[in-house]
């Protein structure tokens, strides 16, 4: 008999030990708990919104590539009883692009003075 080779079993299982295809289905779990709850209103990039609308506020268009960017920022809607509160959307809409942490403020400011007001 070979010393090395040990047969499993798992009543006999010390505790703490990990339970067979646990740990997959653990991963599995806390990472879809995790997509879930970093679901917001802003799933995508502020920084790709800031470089798309920065070529909107310019004349230039990123095509395609920009599309989800522009429409994730002209999302963000402020309602109150069903209109919009375009002063409040204005502010929101900034402070999403203000939390791209590389972008210049003053160029985020420029891009929400123009298009924080305007349904996209």
């Amino acid at each position: 008999m070979n010393p090395s080779v040990k047969t499993a079993d798992l009543k006999g299982r010390a505790a703490g030990k990990a339970v067979p295809g646990l740990g997959k289905n653990l991963a599995c779990a806390v990472l879809a708990l995790g997509l879930l709850a970093s679901g917001s209103a802003h799933a995508e990039d502020p920084c790709k919104a800031v470089l798309c609308m920065y070529g909107k506020l310019t004349g230039n268009s990123g095509g395609g590539a920009c599309s989800s960017a522009e429409k994730s920022y002209f999302n963000i809607l402020v309602k109150k009883h069903g209109k919009i509160k375009w002063s409040d959307t204005a502010s929101q809409r900034g402070e999403y692009l203000n939390s791209c942490g590389g972008a210049d403020h003053s160029y985020t400011k420029q891009i929400n003075d123009k298009f924080g007001k305007v349904l996209g």
